[in-house]
């Protein structure tokens, strides 16, 4: 068989593979500081107050919860504004961040019943419902000789299940025995780490509804600081509005369905109302929750992944049809990607380059960006795939692996210290673009060195984009060459500027 018919086959392989790796990697990359901040110092033990404290025994049943929780409504709910460090976004993003804090994943789920949550429903049923969670797994411990150590103070009949799931409940940490652990972990410099996260997921588990800042700032005020909903300083429509989130309270411990969706539809329309020129717009808040539904516009990558393969195939086989089909896939995933990176820096307020996250991002889109008009500039579909190839990469693995500082949030203001640096930045990151754009071109010229058969000369020909035009390998060879030393010279000119 011919090698060089096997190439898009060996290409599908490899993005099969990618696929695998970067799940596989999901597992061993750690949660990092957002942005450019640094740890916080270990905090005092706060839960030795607690100590003797029994949790209330749940009212609901599991198929009242279950039902309760498929009956409401909270689309619209979750679109609106919290404050939360230090900034405004949506409650869908501030459950989604809360609850990987607690949990370890933005999705709870119940290991009796193996439902999958909702965030804001499950960050709502925490505050509201506290009871419900008290001795199921919830408390993600991601150091396994401390969570061994934890669960050993469990029933044995329940420890290896609990041990498994890699959480534990909130009720085993109220006991004397647990915090003595933890304390003592506190001088183990393999655990403290870990029991800087457990007391972290800890401290989310016990955050209370008077604590959540609801109300934006007032107009007439000094002040920019958002307001909870118990302030003692609350005018008519806070009152009002606080009444009604009373009411969700009353209704959610009842599994109240009725009840609870008529408090959610007054606070949706309530709480933007109390200040309504400090608060977010609604285009902000719908991008916000698109951005995060399309998990940050990184589903591209299905767009960019066929783009590569057409223009493969189209490449092999010499049909024209399937290049413009390759071309419009390619500009598809390519006006995802655009939408990922403008929505990011229209909800953070800056240019998105700013922390690891943003910057993968923006040298993806620089690379796409430079081989898209490549492509047209010199009607060659190398650059296109490359382009496709890049892209597809680049957003798998942002899809699949948590980049540290992947979610948004306030950073140093480093860049905003010097004009100069901010400009250096910008061009370090295009050119490095470059320089991963050409390691995608240069494979293209090993397949060419290495399966110098009739196939690999048209597959080379029309990648050149003179698909009717037959060229020994030599010339072939000589104008991929030119073709990646242009951009290699390209990124190292920027780089010397």
């Amino acid at each position: 068989m011919n090698p060089i018919k096997l190439l898009p086959v060996s290409v599908c392989l490899c993005l099969c593979g990618l696929f695998l790796l970067t799940h596989l990697a999901h597992a061993q990359v750690r949660q990092e500081p957002a942005g450019n901040t640094l740890p916080k110092a270990p905090a005092p033990m706060p839960i030795a107050a607690a100590a003797g404290q029994s949790p209330s025994t749940p009212i609901m049943s599991e198929q009242q919860h279950d039902d309760f929780a498929e009956q409401l409504d909270l689309s619209v709910f979750s679109q609106l504004a919290v404050y939360d460090n230090g900034r405004a976004k949506i409650f869908d993003t501030y459950a989604r961040e809360m609850i990987v804090n607690v949990y370890g994943k933005t999705r709870y789920r119940d290991m009796y019943t193996k439902r999958r949550y909702p965030p804001t429903f499950t960050w709502l049923d925490l505050l509201l419902n506290k009871s419900w969670y008290a001795d199921r797994p919830l408390i993600y411990v991601e150091i396994l000789e401390l969570r061994r150590a934890l669960a050993k103070l469990l029933p044995q009949e329940v420890e290896n299940g609990f041990l498994q799931w890699g959480r534990l409940p909130p009720s085993l940490l109220l006991t004397e025995e647990a915090q003595q652990i933890l304390n003592g972990s506190a001088s183990d410099l393999r655990l403290i780490k870990g029991r800087n996260q457990v007391l972290s997921a800890w401290a989310g588990y016990q955050v209370l509804p008077d604590s959540v800042q609801l109300v934006s700032p007032s107009p007439q005020s000094d002040s920019d600081k958002w307001l909870t909903l118990f302030g003692d300083d609350a005018n008519t429509q806070v009152l009002e509005t606080r009444l009604a989130f009373m009411e969700l309270a009353k209704a959610w411990n009842e599994a109240d369905v009725t009840n609870a969706q008529h408090a959610i539809d007054k606070l949706v329309e309530l709480l933007p109302s109390i200040h309504a020129s400090t608060y977010p717009s609604v285009t902000l808040r719908y991008a916000e929750s698109l951005y995060n539904r399309t998990h940050k516009f990184t589903i591209g990558y299905l767009a960019y992944g066929i783009a590569t393969l057409l223009l493969l195939i189209a490449m092999g086989t010499q049909r024209k049809w399937l290049i413009r089909w390759g071309i419009v896939f390619l500009m598809l995933g390519f006006v995802v990607h655009t939408a990922g990176f403008a929505v990011r820096g229209l909800i953070s307020g800056r240019w998105p380059i700013h922390n690891q996250f943003e910057s993968f991002i923006a040298l993806a889109w620089f690379a796409c960006l430079i081989g898209i008009g490549l492509m047209f500039a010199k009607r060659q579909w190398m650059f296109g795939a490359a382009a496709a190839a890049l892209g597809t990469t680049a957003l798998l693995f942002a899809n699949t692996v948590e980049i540290p500082s992947h979610d948004v949030a306030n950073v140093a203001g480093i860049l905003a210290t010097s004009r100069i640096l901010y400009i250096h930045v910008n061009v370090v990151i295009a050119a490095y673009a470059l320089i991963a754009l050409g390691f995608f071109i240069a494979l293209f010229y090993l397949g060419v060195y290495y399966f110098k058969t009739d196939a690999a000369m048209r597959m080379a020909s029309a990648g050149l984009g003179e698909m009717d035009k037959s060229q020994g390998p030599q010339k072939l060879l000589h104008d991929l060459d030119k073709a990646h030393v242009v951009i290699l010279q390209l990124a190292f000119w920027l780089l010397g500027v």
